[in-house]
C-alpha cells in the first residue's frame, strides 16, 4: 500500500499546476453561489489540496491506515496469510514508482518466481505504462469502472457497492501490441524481440505527454497521435540497426532518424491547415497564362525544362543521323529520370510524336531507378521490355512511312522533314522562370517561409523566446530530450535526479528536434525536497491552512521574497486538449533556491511536532502473529475501539538490494506465455487466429469507432466436420467459454441451425447421442442466438468468429461444494442458467488449471477442524450458536457452545416487529386520477421529477418524485409497479391532495402538453414574484420530507426507516441487558463433522438458502467487513445480495442508504449468513446416522415488473424471465385481439385448457378491475374486499377447498374492474350455484344490469356467442 510521498521536481510541476486549478475552481464555484443568494455551510469546505504529503490530513491518514491493517489482520481470516507493506507519505516518492521499485528489486533476487501474479490498483494511465515495461507478464491493474456520456454526469449511488470494478489485462495488451508490429519483422536488419518494441512503444509514448513533459505540438491521443507515432515508427525501424530505448537509455542517433520522419508529417501538417494555397497559385498563374496564349496564337512556348529536354533530345537524334547500319541504329535509345511533372509528360510525348520516337515510360536500370527511354522506329518490333509501355503501336498502318523517313538514307526529303520539326522546337519562344526557381522549387521556398513565420509565432506566443535566437532554442531542444532521458531511468532504474524539471510550459515543435544524435545528458542525484518545502512548492494561498503558521505569511505578505511565486489569476490554455484539466496553467515555475533560502530563515519557529511531519520516515510491513495477542490503540478514540486481541506484528521494511547482482532486462527465465500462461490470465493464444488493421466500427462506449482497429480472425477448427462428431466429442465433457477470459463449463448439448443433439443414456447400454428437430419456432430462436453471438464478438470485441454453424449448450461452472464427507467436487448451474456458445470460440483444453476450482478429498477431522477453532453449531436445539473445537477423533469431534439464554425469544421479537408494520393499500395510476381528481397524465408528471425553470434559468423540480421509470426506482411505502403500470399507496394519495389543495396552480399546469419545460410565470400567471412562489413550493416540499424519501430498486423489498429504528431500539436495548456473566456454555460431545459449520465453507454449504424481511441472522464468515458471529436483522432484499442492520457498529459499516444508524449496516451475499429465524440446515448430531436437512430449491428474490419473454415451444423459459401469454393464432387485420382467441397456458393446477378468457382479455377487452386478486379453482365465490396482506398487497382469496393461493401465480397483469361496482366472472360449471351454462358464458350484474363474458365471436351485450368456454377458468372478483 504505497501512498504519495514527496515527488522529484519534474512531477512536481504538474502537482503545482492541479492544486492552482482546483483552488481557482473552488473560488469561483463558490463565487457563482454566492451571486444567486444560495445559503453556503458554515463549516469550511474540505479542500482536495490537503491530500499533499506533509499535510496534518495525511499524517491523520497514516495513522487510520495503521490502524485499519492491525485490524484487518486480526479479525480477517483472508488477510492472515498476507504479508501487507505499507509506504506512507512519510517516505519519499511517488506511489506507484515504490511498488515498481520494488518489483524491480525483486526480479533481480535468485529466488524471484518469474510466474509471480501481479494486480496493481488505480485509474492512471500511467501505471499501463509501468506495468508494461516491467516485463512480468502477469500483470493486471485493477481499475474503476469509467463512464462515458450522460452516464459519467450522474448523481446516483456512489457507494463502494454499487460501482463495477474491472481488470485490465496486460498479457492482452502486449499481445496486440506484437499483433501491431510484428508486421516489420521480416524487413528488420536484425532479431525481432517483443520486448525491446514494447520499450520503444513507451518511449513513444511520451511524445504525447505524461506527468513530466508536455504532449509535442498537434501530437494528441484524441487525434491519433499513438497511431501516427506508429505509423512513423514502422516505416523507420527497418532502416536503423537496433531499438531505439536500450532499457531505459535512449540511442539518440536511432531517436533522431525517428525525429526526422516525425518532422515530415508535421510539414504535412502545416501544408493541410495553414498554409495559403492562393500565394503559390497566383504566382504560377503568369506562366500558365503566357503558356495558353501561345498555344491559341498557334505559337510554340516552352518552359526552361522543356527546352532542356528538347536539347538533349536533338542531340540524340542528330548524333545518330547517319549510323553504320540499321541495326545499330535500332539499337541506339535515350534515356531520361522518370521525374517530370504532368505538364513536361504532355510535352515529351508530343515531341516523340512529332518527331516519329517510340517512347517507352517506366523501364528500370540495374539500380532500381524509374527511367522514359526514347528509341528510333523500329527497335520495340524485337521485345518490349517488361512492365514498360510504349506510346508506339506495332503493325500500325502508316509504320512503314515512318520508318522510311530514317531508313532511307537517300531520302532528303525525309530529312527535311525532321530539320523542319526540329527547326520549329529549335525557334518556340522559352517563358523565363522566375528568380526563385520552378515552380516545386519556389513552392518549396514558400513553405519554408510560412513554417518559419508560424514557428515564431508559436515560440514567442506560448514560450516567449526567439525562433531566431540559436541559442534560445539549442537550450529547448536540449531540455526537451534531456527530459525525456529523465523519464526513462525514472521508469527503468528510478530517480536520476530530484532536482531536474522541464522549466517550460510547452514542447518544442517536431522539426525544430535537430541535433539530438550528438547530445550527452549527466544527471546530479541531489536529494528530494522535505515535505514542508514541497508544500511551500505546490500549495496555492488558498490552501495555506495545510502549511504551518511559520511559513503563511510567504504566500501573502507584500514583503514576501516568494510572492511571486502565489499569482491568485493566472491564464489556462487548452493547447489542442478537449478537457479543462487538461489544460496548461501558466503560473511560473519555483526557484530551489529563493525558496529554501526564504523558509530557512523562518524554519526555528516550527513546533516539534511540525520538526516531525516535517522529517522522512521507513515503510512498514505488517504480519499475523499467532502468539500472545497484544492491545493495539484506538487511531480515533471514542470512534473507533482499541483492539485488544491485536495479532498483527509490525516491523521496519527494508527494500531487497542488489548487493552485486544486475537488474533483469527483459522477459525472466522460465516465465509462462501465450497459451502457457497461469490460469486467469487471458490470451489470443488459445484459438488459433490471424489479425490485421481494418475498418470495423467496433462499439465500446455506445459508438462506433471512426479509426481503423486490429481486428482478429478466428480460424474455426470445426470447418467442415460433422455435427454428430462434435456432439460426440464435446458432451458430458468440459470445455472453456468466454474467450479469452476462459471460464470452465459443462456441455450439455450441440445443436446446429436444424437440430438439436444430445446425449441419453441407455439402460444397459452405452450412451447415444439422440438428434431432436427444431421447431418452426426453434428455427428462428437459434438462429438469432448465433447472429447475437457472432455480433458481439465483432461489434464490441473487434473478433471476426466467421460464420457460426454449430452451439454448445454450456452449463457453467459455479464453483466448488462440500459433500458431506467433507470433499470438495466442481458445481456446475442448472439449466435455467445454461448458455450458447460458438463452437469454434470455445477451449477443449487449458495448460493451467485454476486452483481455486480443483476437486480435493476430505482431509482428516484433525487437520480440518483444529482444536480451538471457531465455528457454528447446526444442531436443531442450539442452531447457529457459536462453538469452539475441544476435541477430534477420527469419525467425530466434540464442540464447547457458548450462548445467551435468551436469544431464542429474542428472535421471535425482531419478527414481530416487521410483521405488525402497518399494511398499505396500492391503487393502480389511473384509479389515483380519480380519487385525486387530476388526469391520468398529471398523476404521471407530478409524481415524477416536474421541472419549473425561473426568471435566472434555473430548473427547479416541483414533482414529488415517488417513481423513477428510467432508473427503475420506486419510493418505499409510496409506489411500485406491477408489469407496465405504477401504484400508489393511500399515503401516496393523501399527499397528492394535499399538494393539490395547497398549491392548485401547480396541479393546473399540469394538463399543459408538449414536452418543453414550463417557467415559473406559466405555473403562477397571477402571481406578481413567481420565482418566490416557485421556491415556496420547494421549501413546503422540503418540509413535507419529500426530498428524503428512499428510492430504491424496484427488483427489491425494503422495511421503511421508521421500522428499522424500531429494530435498532430492540437490538439496543438487548444488548445493553446482557453481560459477561450471564453467558452460558456447555459441551457436545462426538457430534460428525456435517454438524457443525466452519466460516470458510458458507459460501459452499449455504446454497439456496431463503430469507425474509425480518429475519435474524448471524454473519458466519470470518474474512469481510463484517465481525465473526454479529447478529443483525434482514431490512432489505436484492436480486442476489441482503440488507442488513447489525446489532453492533463496526469500522466497515454503513448507513445504507441513511436508512439506518451510522456504521450498522451492510449489504451481504446470501451464502454469508445463517438464517437463525427459519433454519434450514439443520443437522442430526448421531454420527451413525447424520440426517441434514437442506434447501433445494434456489433462492431468487423478484420484486417489480420482468420483461415477458416468449420461450420456444417444448423450451424452458431465459434465465430470470417468466413466460409471455402463448399466443393461440395469429392476430388478424381488423380482429380484437382481446376478444378470445386461444388462452393462456398457465402451469397446471391453476387453470383448466388454458387461460384467463381468450388472448388475455379478462373480460371483453380486458377492463376488469378491482381491489381483488383472482383466484384459482372450479368454484367457490369470494368477498372482493378481502384484507390485505402483511407486506401491503391484497392477501390472495382461498379456492374452493380452502387453500390459500400465491398472488398472482402467472406474474401476469392484475385484472380490472369497471368503476362503477364490482364483478364476478365464473368459468362453466363452476359457478356458486352449481353447473350453469354449459357453453362457457356467465350472467353477472353491474348495477342491476345484466352483463355477459364473450368468447368467440359473442356480439357485445349478447347472452351468447360461438366461442368455446374454458374449463377451470378462475373466478376473478374485485
Amino acid at each position: 500500500m504505497a501512498v504519495d510521498g514527496v515527488a522529484p521536481r519534474a512531477k512536481m510541476n504538474q502537482q503545482r499546476s492541479r492544486r492552482f486549478r482546483t483552488a481557482k475552481e473552488a473560488k469561483e464555484v463558490k463565487e457563482k453561489a454566492e451571486s444567486k443568494g444560495e445559503k453556503l455551510p458554515d463549516e469550511k469546505a474540505f479542500d482536495s489540496n490537503c491530500i499533499t504529503p506533509g499535510t496534518p490530513f495525511m499524517v491523520r491518514l497514516s495513522e487510520q491506515l495503521r490502524y485499519f491493517v492491525n485490524k484487518k489482520i486480526s479479525e480477517d481470516s483472508n488477510w492472515r496469510d498476507i504479508t501487507v507493506v505499507l509506504s506512507g507519505h512519510e517516505v519519499p516518492g511517488e506511489g506507484e514508482h515504490k511498488i515498481m521499485e520494488y518489483i524491480r528489486l525483486s526480479r533481480a533476487q535468485p529466488d524471484y518466481d518469474p510466474n509471480v501474479r501481479h494486480c496493481l490498483y488505480g485509474l492512471d494511465a500511467d501505471l499501463i505504462m509501468l506495468g508494461l515495461l516491467s516485463h512480468d507478464p502477469h500483470f493486471c491493474l485493477l481499475r474503476e469502472e469509467v463512464k462515458f456520456g450522460p452516464a459519467s454526469k450522474s448523481k446516483g449511488n456512489k457507494s463502494l457497492e454499487s460501482i463495477n470494478f474491472y481488470l485490465l489485462h496486460l498479457t492482452l495488451m502486449r499481445e496486440y501490441l506484437d499483433l501491431e508490429f510484428h508486421e516489420i519483422e521480416p524487413m528488420l536488419p536484425f532479431q525481432y524481440n517483443l520486448e525491446r518494441v514494447i520499450d520503444d512503444f513507451i518511449l513513444l509514448a511520451v511524445f504525447v505527454g505524461n506527468d513530466f513533459l508536455p504532449n509535442l505540438p498537434d501530437l494528441h491521443i484524441h487525434e491519433n497521435g499513438l497511431e501516427k507515432l506508429f505509423d512513423v515508427y514502422k516505416k523507420a525501424l527497418p532502416s536503423l540497426d537496433g531499438y531505439l530505448n536500450e532499457n531505459g537509455v535512449i540511442n539518440t542517433q536511432r531517436l533522431q532518424v525517428i525525429l526526422d520522419e516525425m518532422a515530415e508529417w508535421e510539414k504535412e501538417v502545416f501544408e493541410k491547415e495553414y498554409s495559403d494555397l492562393n500565394w503559390y497559385k497566383g504566382k504560377q498563374a503568369k506562366h500558365v497564362k503566357a503558356t495558353e496564349m501561345g498555344r491559341k496564337r498557334q505559337k510554340l512556348v516552352l518552359t526552361t525544362s522543356q527546352k532542356a529536354i528538347f536539347e538533349q533530345v536533338k542531340a540524340f537524334v542528330l548524333e545518330h543521323r547517319s549510323p553504320t547500319s540499321v541495326a545499330h541504329q535500332r539499337k541506339s535509345r535515350l534515356t531520361m529520370p522518370n521525374v517530370f511533372p504532368a505538364a513536361d509528360r504532355l510535352f515529351v510525348n508530343k515531341l516523340a510524336e512529332d518527331l516519329h520516337l517510340s517512347l517507352t515510360w517506366d523501364e528500370y536500370d540495374e539500380q532500381d531507378n524509374n527511367l522514359v527511354t526514347w528509341r528510333f522506329p523500329g527497335e520495340l518490333e524485337e521485345q518490349v521490355p517488361e512492365n514498360g509501355e510504349s506510346n508506339v503501336k506495332i503493325e500500325e498502318e502508316g509504320e512503314e512511312e515512318d520508318d522510311a523517313a530514317w531508313e532511307d538514307e537517300e531520302d532528303e526529303e525525309s530529312k527535311a522533314a525532321v530539320d523542319r520539326v526540329l527547326g520549329k522546337y529549335e525557334k518556340a519562344k522559352v517563358a523565363e522562370d522566375d528568380k526563385e526557381g520552378d515552380f516545386d522549387a519556389r513552392y518549396e521556398i514558400s513553405i519554408q517561409e510560412k513554417m518559419a513565420e508560424w514557428k515564431r509565432g508559436y515560440y514567442k506566443g506560448k514560450l516567449e523566446i526567439s525562433y531566431d535566437d540559436p541559442q534560445d532554442m539549442h537550450d529547448l531542444v536540449y531540455r526537451y530530450v534531456e527530459g525525456m532521458q529523465w523519464v526513462m531511468h525514472y521508469y527503468y532504474s528510478g530517480v536520476a535526479s530530484w532536482s531536474w524539471f522541464y522549466n517550460y510550459h510547452y514542447a518544442p515543435r517536431i522539426s525544430d528536434l535537430k541535433g539530438v544524435d550528438q547530445m550527452v545528458f549527466n544527471f546530479d542525484l541531489g536529494k528530494p525536497f522535505r515535505p514542508f518545502e514541497q508544500l511551500m512548492g505546490v500549495l496555492p494561498t488558498a490552501s495555506k491552512d495545510h502549511i504551518p503558521q511559520a511559513y503563511q505569511e510567504l504566500m501573502y505578505d507584500p514583503n514576501s521574497p516568494i510572492l511571486d511565486f502565489y499569482p491568485t489569476e493566472f491564464e489556462q490554455d487548452l493547447n489542442g486538449k478537449k478537457q479543462e484539466w487538461e489544460a496548461i496553467v501558466k503560473i511560473p515555475f519555483i526557484e530551489e533556491t529563493r525558496l529554501l533560502k526564504a523558509m530557512g530563515s523562518r524554519e526555528h519557529r516550527l513546533t516539534e511536532e511540525e520538526k516531525r511531519r516535517n522529517s522522512f520516515g521507513t515503510s512498514t510491513k505488517f504480519t499475523f502473529n499467532a502468539g500472545e495477542p497484544t492491545t493495539y490503540p484506538s487511531s480515533l478514540p471514542g470512534f473507533f475501539p482499541t483492539l485488544h486481541r491485536c495479532t498483527c506484528h509490525m516491523e521496519p521494511f527494508d527494500l531487497p538490494t542488489l548487493d552485486g547482482l544486475h537488474l533483469v532486462e527483459g522477459l525472466c527465465d522460465g516465465v509462462f506465455l501465450g497459451a502457457e500462461a497461469l490460469a486467469g490470465f487471458p490470451s489470443l493464444q488459445t484459438l488459433p487466429h490471424t489479425a490485421a488493421l481494418g475498418h470495423h466500427g467496433v462499439n465500446v462506449h455506445g459508438s462506433e469507432s471512426r479509426n481503423q482497429s486490429m481486428v482478429v480472425h478466428i480460424n474455426n477448427v470445426h470447418e467442415g466436420r460433422k455435427v454428430e462428431d462434435i456432439a460426440h466429442e464435446t458432451i458430458g465433457q468440459r470445455v472453456f467459454i468466454g474467450w479469452p477470459f476462459l471460464q470452465e463449463g459443462m456441455v450439455k448439448a450441440v445443436s446446429d441451425g436444424l437440430f438439436k443433439y444430445e446425449k441419453l443414456v441407455m439402460t444397459g447400454g452405452p450412451a447415444k447421442v439422440v438428434s431432436n428437430p427444431h421447431t418452426p419456432q426453434g428455427l428462428g430462436i437459434w438462429k438469432t442466438k448465433a447472429e447475437r453471438i457472432e455480433n458481439h464478438y465483432s461489434k464490441r470485441c473487434g473478433v471476426v468468429t466467421g460464420e457460426i454453424e454449430v452451439l454448445l449448450h454450456v452449463r457453467p461452472l459455479k464453483g466448488l461444494k462440500r459433500l458431506d464427507t467433507g470433499a470438495f467436487v466442481k458445481d456446475y448451474e442448472g439449466p435455467d442458467k445454461e448458455i450458447e456458445q460458438a463452437a469454434q470460440m470455445a477451449v477443449t483444453d487449458v495448460a493451467s488449471e485454476d486452483p481455486r476450482f480443483m476437486e480435493k478429498d476430505a482431509p482428516p477431522l484433525s487437520e480440518e477442524f483444529p482444536e480451538s477453532s471457531k465455528l457454528f453449531f447446526l444442531g436443531e436445539h442450539a442452531y447457529g450458536v457459536a462453538a469452539q473445537v475441544s476435541e477430534t477423533s477420527k469419525d467425530s469431534l466434540s464442540i464447547v457452545l457458548a450462548f445467551f439464554p435468551s436469544e431464542t425469544a429474542e428472535n421471535e421479537k425482531f419478527k414481530a416487529v416487521v410483521a405488525n408494520r402497518l399494511s398499505n393499500r396500492y391503487y393502480p395510476s389511473f384509479k389515483v386520477a380519480n380519487m385525486v381528481g387530476l388526469e391520468s397524465m398529471a398523476v404521471a408528471k407530478i409524481t415524477s421529477s416536474f421541472m419549473v425553470i425561473t426568471s435566472d434559468g434555473q430548473k427547479n423540480n416541483l414533482g414529488l418524485s415517488l417513481k423513477f421509470d428510467a432508473k427503475g426506482l420506486k419510493v418505499i411505502d409510496y409506489s411500485r409497479k406491477d408489469g407496465r403500470h405504477w401504484e400508489f399507496s393511500e399515503k401516496a394519495i393523501d399527499l397528492i391532495h394535499e399538494y393539490k389543495q395547497k398549491y392548485p396552480e401547480v396541479m393546473l399546469s399540469l394538463s399543459q402538453r408538449g414536452d418543453a419545460m414550463p417557467r415559473s410565470a406559466d405555473v403562477f400567471p397571477q402571481v406578481e414574484d413567481p420565482d418566490a412562489k416557485v421556491k415556496e413550493v420547494k421549501q413546503w416540499l422540503q418540509s413535507k420530507g419529500i426530498r428524503n424519501f428512499e428510492p430504491v430498486s424496484l427488483f427489491c423489498d425494503q422495511l421503511k426507516k421508521e421500522t428499522v429504528e424500531e429494530i435498532e431500539q430492540l437490538a439496543d436495548s438487548f444488548t445493553s441487558s446482557k453481560s459477561r456473566d450471564a453467558i452460558k456454555k456447555a459441551i457436545v460431545k462426538n457430534i460428525p463433522r456435517q454438524a457443525v459449520l466452519k466460516p470458510s465453507h458458507a459460501v459452499y454449504r449455504l446454497q439456496n438458502q431463503h430469507f425474509a424481511l425480518g429475519d435474524r441472522v448471524t454473519m458466519v464468515q470470518d474474512s469481510g467487513a463484517v465481525p465473526l458471529s454479529v447478529k443483525g436483522v434482514v431490512i432489505g432484499m436484492n436480486a442476489k445480495s441482503m440488507d442488513v442492520v447489525w446489532d453492533v457498529p463496526f469500522l466497515s459499516g454503513t448507513t445504507l442508504g441513511d436508512r439506518c444508524s451510522q456504521y450498522r449496516g451492510s449489504t451481504v451475499e446470501f451464502t454469508s449468513c445463517l438464517n437463525l429465524t427459519h433454519p434450514q440446515f439443520i443437522v442430526s448430531t448421531n454420527p451413525e446416522a447424520p440426517t441434514q436437512q437442506q434447501p433445494r430449491s434456489p433462492f431468487k428474490p423478484r420484486f417489480g415488473p420482468r420483461p415477458e419473454i416468449h420461450p420456444a415451444s417444448g423450451e424452458q423459459a431465459a434465465s430470470g424471465f417468466r413466460p409471455a401469454r402463448i399466443q393461440g393464432a395469429p392476430v388478424h387485420i381488423m380482429t380484437n385481439p382481446d376478444r378470445g382467441r386461444g388462452g393462456h397456458q398457465g402451469p397446471a393446477g391453476y387453470q383448466g385448457r388454458g387461460g384467463y378468457q381468450g388472448r388475455g382479455g379478462y373480460q371483453g377487452r380486458g377492463e376488469h378491475q378491482g381491489r381483488g386478486r383472482y383466484q384459482n379453482g372450479r368454484g367457490g365465490h369470494y368477498n372482493a374486499n378481502h384484507p390485505a396482506d402483511t407486506n401491503g398487497a391484497p392477501s390472495s382469496p382461498p379456492n374452493a377447498n380452502g387453500d390459500r393461493i400465491p398472488n398472482n401465480p402467472s406474474g401476469g397483469k392484475p385484472p380490472h374492474a369497471p368503476r362503477d361496482g364490482p364483478t364476478q366472472i365464473l368459468p362453466r360449471g363452476g359457478g356458486p350455484n352449481g353447473p350453469s351454462n354449459p357453453r362457457g358464458f356467465v350472467n353477472g350484474h353491474r348495477g342491476g344490469r345484466e352483463i355477459f363474458d364473450r368468447g368467440r365471436g359473442a356480439p357485445r351485450g349478447g347472452p351468447r356467442g360461438r366461442g368455446r368456454g374454458q374449463r377451470g377458468v378462475p373466478p376473478i372478483e374485485s
